[in-house]
């Protein structure tokens, strides 16, 4: 029996995988692990299932007369050394694109080999699909804090009031937070005292929970944020005088004309529940507030998710005990507080959108690639991704994908957006990777140290060696020896090493980068470098200064090591802005609130009448974006793409339950099943993304279903990220 990680969310629940040589025979909750405390879902128990998918591919396929065809990876490099690099000699690095899919972050091989094929290639052109759903929270923590990895989370085992913003962790078990189990921790919480209110135009299965549940039309929560601010503001708060702000005067400033009467107004709660919820806030011993995918999937998700921390901070919960804290993980980067702008670097050049924390946003990818001229993307590379159902405007989009010179995609299965490239690289199961989350690691519920070695070794190459593979390809313009297909690994373990001792914030500046690499663990590949990571971290033994972690530690406790509680006082340690404070009146955060008042006044309350609805999207206990419909084990009961609707909308458009509705946006139409119910708010629907409707792609989808992005405008965005 072996001990894993699931690898699929950032819940990262604890497995046993029983084995019969190179099948998995059964797989369990890990009673024992120390994170998830015998969680797990569907989607971890279905593992087994993904591993034998006859339908996962497992050879390179490369385009032959118009089609793919089985090719060996000699010949798919030979193909990819041909033309990714016959592109960027005749027009420029910036002619290639990298699209980053969601998995990737999950994967330590695959995310730190793409980072030294995304330095070999050099282009600013890098694509993900962070920059839809995330980039906005990471945006408001760089404008506050200096760092956009600063991403505080509830300390819900001290807290004693949670208020919980557009996020469902009953079925993600937790976004930007690992929360494994949130069920269970939640019956924990209300059996302390503690009070639990969500805000959501959706009854989710989260909200269903709640002791109080506020329906507030969508993406209008910075306008009940900045009046929550404004009542605590005049009823005597104003941020702890150890709290080290600047730009306090300036920001209740802007933000006084969102009283709650302009809040009742824009967003249909009732101007009493408003003033009531900011009382609570006011008397709560810990009060924490946080949002998620609902925050920052929205015109103002950066605003929103700023003047959440802004209400954090007044409460005195931001980097407190049972409020807004700031977990720590093992692994530790070298240079991360190098400063740097949050954006503006560069700007995309047909639409002159902003680089935003190293990426485009994903709206203009489609007319870079559509728009002649120097600078024109002619060539993409997608790290598990799949843009044509993860991204807006998905039929332009897919077009212009099928437009250019070149397409490479590393991928599990083939798909909607695979289907038109010239090369498909096989990624691995997720048992034959290592897994340590070195994204998400800092976002914990609890502090921990866990690694899960491969259970089975990789068929061909894993997808560290392939993506230096691919990065050997672009610098050296050659065609790497599959049985090799490598940069030294010493010279990537140097490199890496090298920038520890160069860091006069890392534990191991001015050492000696001989000494420290023949110290690192006797682990191959990725683990070297993740070695050298833990070890350099707070917990690290620091390479034989101290007693503390090594990934061999972490190896030899397969449940994990408990690091404790989140630490808080923290604030001198993650503040890494110019001034050296929390920087509370960004130039862009002013813009931006304007914005929100002449939309708000332009807008009024139109949802719900004249036949206009508003969509927002939702997840289900059985799905993981676009890539996981292939399984059995998971499409089985009721259908899961259903355009949920009020029965008062129901009434009024004249449908039922079950019945095929047209759903039309400016933009396009799709058809889905009606499910009728209360739980979804009168004037808006709600209907799940990462579905597509073409049963061409896998030979035995068991879900199909309207793709939600069909009907998204690429114009429909957040402005300052």
């Amino acid at each position: 029996m072996h001990k894993r990680i699931c690898p699929i969310c950032e819940a990262g629940c604890g497995l046993t995988v029983s084995t019969d040589g190179r099948t998995v025979t059964a797989i369990a909750a890990n009673q024992d692990d120390t994170f998830s405390s015998g969680h797990v879902c569907a989607k971890g128990l279905s593992l087994a299932e993904l591993d034998a998918d006859p339908d996962r591919l497992r050879t390179p396929l490369i385009r032959r007369d118009g089609k793919l065809t089985e090719a060996s990876f000699e010949e798919a490099f030979a193909l990819i050394n041909d033309k990714l690099n016959s592109i960027i000699a005749a027009h420029g690095p910036a002619a290639v694109a990298t699209y980053i899919g969601n998995p990737t972050a999950h994967n330590i091989g695959m995310s730190r080999s793409l980072g030294i094929f995304l330095g070999s290639v050099g282009s600013p052109n890098i694509f993900s699909a962070g920059t839809v759903d995330q980039v906005p929270k990471q945006l408001a923590s760089k404008l506050m804090f200096g760092d956009d990895m600063a991403i505080p989370v509830p300390d819900l085992e001290r807290a004693d009031l949670l208020l919980m913003l557009g996020a469902n962790p009953i079925v993600s078990n937790g976004s930007l937070w690992m929360i494994p189990g949130f069920r269970d921790k939640l019956r924990s919480f209300r059996q302390r005292g503690g009070t639990f209110i969500t805000i959501d135009p959706r009854l989710t299965e989260t909200a269903r929970l709640a002791n109080q549940h506020i329906s507030i039309l969508p993406g209008t929560d910075a306008l009940l944020l900045g009046a929550l601010i404004n009542q605590l503001v005049s009823a005597g708060l104003t941020p702890a005088q150890h709290y080290p702000v600047t730009g306090w005067d300036e920001l209740l400033s802007w933000l006084a004309p969102l009283t709650p009467e302009l809040a009742a107004a824009g967003t249909g709660i009732d101007i009493d529940v408003i003033r009531g919820l900011g009382e609570r806030l006011r008397q709560a011993r810990s009060p924490v507030v946080y949002g998620r995918v609902g925050t920052t999937l929205q015109r103002f998700g950066t605003t929103t998710s700023f003047l959440i921390e802004v209400l954090n901070l007044l409460t005195g919960s931001l980097d407190n005990k049972g409020g807004a804290v700031f977990p720590e993980q093992p692994f530790q980067e070298a240079g991360r507080k190098a400063p740097g702008p949050e954006s503006g670097r560069y700007h995309s050049r047909v639409s002159g959108r902003a680089e935003v924390l190293g990426q485009m946003p994903v709206s203009v990818l489609a007319e870079e690639i559509e728009t002649p001229g120097p600078g024109q993307i002619r060539a993409l590379v997608t790290f598990a991704g799949n843009p044509v159902v993860s991204n807006p405007d998905s039929q332009r989009l897919s077009r212009a994908l099928g437009s250019l010179d070149f397409m490479l995609c590393i991928d599990i299965y083939h798909n909607e957006t695979t289907r038109m490239a010239d090369v498909v690289l096989p990624g691995t199961s997720p048992f034959e990777d290592s897994h340590y989350d070195q994204f998400l690691g800092a976002m914990g519920h609890r502090n921990v140290a866990r690694y899960s070695p491969a259970i089975f070794s990789a068929p061909n190459l894993s997808e560290w060696q392939c993506g230096l593979a691919l990065a050997a390809i672009v610098r050296t313009r050659k065609v790497p020896d599959a049985a090799d297909a490598t940069i030294s690994s010493s010279e990537i373990v140097a490199s890496a090493v090298a920038r520890y001792t160069n860091d006069p914030d890392s534990p191991l500046f001015e050492r000696d980068v001989q000494e420290i690499m023949a110290m690192i663990g006797p682990e191959t590949g990725v683990e070297r470098i993740l070695d050298l990571g833990i070890r350099a971290g707070r917990f690290g033994d620091h390479f034989g200064t101290r007693e503390g972690l090594t990934l061999r530690q972490m190896i030899e406790n397969p449940d994990g090591i408990d690091l404790g509680p989140p630490r808080t006082n923290r604030l001198a340690e993650i503040i890494n802005t110019p001034s050296g404070r929390l920087e509370l009146a960004p130039e862009i955060l002013k813009q931006d609130i304007e914005r929100l008042l002449t939309q708000t006044a332009n807008a009024g309350t139109n949802a719900g009448t004249n036949h206009e609805l508003l969509l927002i999207g939702r997840r289900g206990t059985r799905t993981n974006n676009s890539w996981l419909g292939n399984l059995s084990r998971l499409g089985r009961g009721s259908r899961q793409c259903v355009l949920e609707i009020h029965p008062d909308d129901a009434a009024r458009h004249g449908v039922n339950q079950g019945d095929w509705v047209s759903i039309t946006s400016r933009l396009s139409s799709v058809k889905a099943m009606v499910e009728v119910t209360s739980h979804v708010r009168a004037g808006v629907v709600a209907l799940p993304h990462g579905f597509s409707e073409d049963r061409s792609i896998r030979q035995h989808r068991t879900q199909t279903g309207a793709n939600y992005n069909q009907l998204i405008p690429v114009t429909d965005v957040d402005e300052p990220s």
